[in-house]
């Protein structure tokens, strides 16, 4: 039997769940309100329900832990930190975070710990270090590490390590995804993915089927070798499924942290993704990273519905679920409609189960939930399917707000006319009521020291450069630096994929143009080495790098160079950008994802210098993922016209967009940054991106500057 001090932790979409999980044997859960957590779609906890929930826990002798793990914009802070506050004074045990702004207010709350969210990107020991570095009691570790990397990660002296065993798994490293927000401005960093992975992507006219849906996890066999790796806590994925999915989810687990093993544990640990239909695999552990996706590679039986989940799920703590709903995840541009931090879309989910068809409607924070009966249809030719009942809804804005995620697992099924008219007007209803809802969904007062740190600052006298004058700085590739500035003059290069090899070139380009080294968003242990040494070198040749991760930053530290951070450790707050300038970074990042609203609240307010990217190509995917090579530099679609390009990037896969987005062409005064940087990454012709600046009347895209980010 395995000592109980192996902590069993699992999720909690709702109240139901929440109880499921405890009398199951969690000995711990997670879950989040209806505000600033990586999944928006679940149900979630009032702040009266929240708090009885922690009680219930305690209760029980179970611990529970807040999840806050999501970007923050400038007109969330004073809300995560009431939220905070509201968690403290409920007596939660532990708050997972992702924003730098919450590990300003780390040191107010010593009554909790603080938990590095899996959307942090912990990877490898040094990522950990940093971790307890900045005070954090416990990391949940990248789901792509493999047992020696998680042993060498769970060393770390003076923080605790927390892995998923079972669930669904994202193509994408958590934390490093843009491909939903990049389609339709619903950020999986906000919690708000529509999982674009699982959908069908074409090569040419070639279907592909499903080249990024990845199978799903179970550990349920290997939980010794990780007790022996050092792990402090075993972590069930799944804030959206039901509770009955949960309670055989923790029931599983916990008879085999009780001494049961054998062929049985792992056939029901297989049945728990049966709904999904899809494979399970804990490849990852054993450094394997090829066939982990495409449905046509390793497809179950028939999903089944009472096994499944509410509705699908996105990218953040857990994968993406429920692909095979025959009405999956359509995108819509969103339109102008409800400003307030809610967004310009709802969902609405439709799921059969036993009891009736289970409705769901989210609009911002404000969730409601009915069930319809299964009604006999008479005369089928005055029915309306299911499915054309979505149709319905994608074409129709509600108060301007369009259909977000729309997904039911039966679109053939038949409302009679009233039905439908029925639904409609409960949909109008419960946008109409999450429009009229308060902004602030706690109020209470703050600590002054609380206070203190989230009031307004003057922004840093060097963010002078408006958007819309010339840009000052280029993001290149290493290996096109010298070629590029054959032609081009400009102030800054930031170089992307330096190597010891390389370095004296780009030393020599220094003499002509300022250069910073950009250190690589996500690295293994194995490449711990390699990143000490080049910035040993930088320091010798004194120059400056930009820290893409939190293992990035704490080497960057220890070998004394001078630091920026760039797009990997994006800001889209103040607070945020003042915590990373007093960790001695002199220049921050804006996130890329923010819309027009969020850059300019961000920058009337940011004490530190700061770079704005306005051209480029983003990774919208980072993989440790081993794709065919039929797969690479080849043009990859979906039926919404999302067309991306991958390759290999420093033994990662990385797809990027074959077109970029353009903000040269755009003028906006209130945007003042110190570094209008056009980012060449992944260019086929640097020199031609560079010179082909927008011409007035061109519109070209323009990420999510035009929308509102959700």
């Amino acid at each position: 039997m395995m000592p109980r001090s192996l902590e069993l932790l699992a999720p909690a979409g709702d109240a139901a769940a929440l109880q499921a999980a405890l009398e199951a044997g969690a000995d711990a859960v997670y879950f989040g309100l209806k505000l600033l957590n990586a999944r928006r779609r679940a149900k979630n906890f009032s702040p009266e329900e929240f708090s009885q929930a922690v009680r219930t826990a305690h209760d029980r002798s179970a611990r529970a832990y807040l999840t806050l793990n999501t970007d923050l914009t400038e007109r969330e802070l004073g809300q995560a930190a009431r939220i905070l506050e509201f968690a403290r004074q409920c007596g939660v045990d532990a708050v997972l975070v992702r924003d730098p702004a919450l590990l300003a207010l780390r040191p107010e709350y010593p009554e909790m710990e603080f938990h590095f969210s899996t959307q942090s990107c912990p990877a490898n020991g040094a990522d950990v270090a940093a971790a307890a570095a900045l005070g954090a009691g416990r990391v949940v570790l990248a789901r792509e590490m493999t047992l020696d990397e998680i042993t060498a990660a769970s060393a770390t002296p003076g923080v605790a390590t927390e892995v998923f065993v079972q669930g669904a798994l994202c193509y994408s490293v958590s934390g490093r995804c843009l491909l939903s927000s990049w389609i339709g401005g619903r950020s999986g960093n906000r919690g708000a993915c529509t999982s674009p992975c699982r959908v069908p992507w074409s090569e040419s006219e070639t279907s592909t089927d499903t080249p990024f849906s990845m199978r799903d996890l179970t550990a349920i066999d290997r939980l010794t070798e990780l007790q022996n790796a050092g792990v402090a806590a075993l972590k069930i994925e799944g804030r959206l499924k039901n509770a009955a999915w949960v309670r055989r989810a923790v029931t599983l687990y916990r008879r085999a942290l009780n001494g049961e093993s054998g062929n049985e544990l792992r056939a029901e640990a297989e049945s728990l993704g049966d709904y999904t239909g899809r494979l399970l695999t804990a490849d990852y552990l054993d450094g394997r990273r090829d066939r982990l996706t495409g449905l046509a590679e390793g497809r179950m039986s028939s999903p089944l519905p009472d096994h499944g989940v509410v509705s699908g799920e996105g990218q953040g703590e857990g994968g993406s679920d429920n692909p095979n709903s025959p009405h999956p995840n359509p995108f819509r541009a969103p339109t102008e409609g409800w400003s307030g931090e809610g967004t310009n879309y709802y969902d609405f989910t439709m799921t059969f189960e036993p009891k009736g068809i289970v409705c769901r409607c989210t609009c911002g924070p404000r969730t409601e939930e009915w069930t319809i009966p299964k009604t006999v249809v008479k005369r089928a030719h005055k029915a309306v399917s299911i499915g054309a009942f979505f149709e319905r809804l994608e074409r129709s804005a509600i108060d301007g707000l369009q259909l977000g995620l729309g997904e039911t697992n039966d679109s053939n099924f038949l409302l009679v006319p009233r039905a439908v008219n029925a639904l409609v007007g409960r949909i109008v209803a419960v946008v109409r009521r999450a429009q009229k809802s308060p902004e602030e969904f706690i109020r209470l007062d703050l600590p002054s020291e609380v206070r203190r740190r989230i009031e307004p600052v003057t922004p840093h006298a060097a963010n002078r450069l408006a958007l819309g004058q010339k840009p000052d700085r280029v993001r290149i590739e290493a290996w096109q630096a010298a070629a590029f500035l054959k032609h081009v003059q400009s102030q800054g290069l930031v170089v992307e994929g330096a190597t010891l090899r390389r370095l004296p070139q780009l030393v020599e380009l220094g003499k002509r143009t300022q250069v910073v080294i950009a250190l690589p968003p996500v690295f293994f242990e194995e490449d711990i080495p390699e990143v000490r040494k080049l910035l040993t070198a930088c320091k010798s040749h004194r120059l400056p790098v930009e820290v893409n991760s939190w293992g990035g930053w704490h080497l960057a530290r220890a070998a004394g160079v001078t630091m920026e951070a760039g797009p990997g450790l994006p800001v889209l707050n103040s607070l945020a950008a003042r915590k990373l300038g007093e960790l001695g970074i002199r220049c921050v990042t804006l996130s890329p994802e923010a819309d027009r609203r969020q850059f300019e609240a961000v920058t009337a307010r940011c004490p530190v210098p700061c770079s704005l990217i306005v051209f480029g190509r983003p990774p919208l995917l980072t993989t440790r993922v081993q794709m065919p090579d039929r797969l690479l530099d080849v043009e990859l679609s979906d039926r919404r016209g999302a067309r991306l390009l991958g390759r290999r990037e420093r033994g990662l896969t990385v797809f990027r967009p074959v077109e970029p987005f353009e903000l040269r062409g755009s003028t906006n005064e209130k945007i003042r940054v110190k570094h209008l940087v056009v980012d060449l990454t992944g260019s086929p012709d640097p020199v031609a991106d560079w010179n082909n600046v927008p011409l007035p009347g061109d519109r070209p895209f323009r990420f999510n500057y035009d929308r509102t980010l959700a």
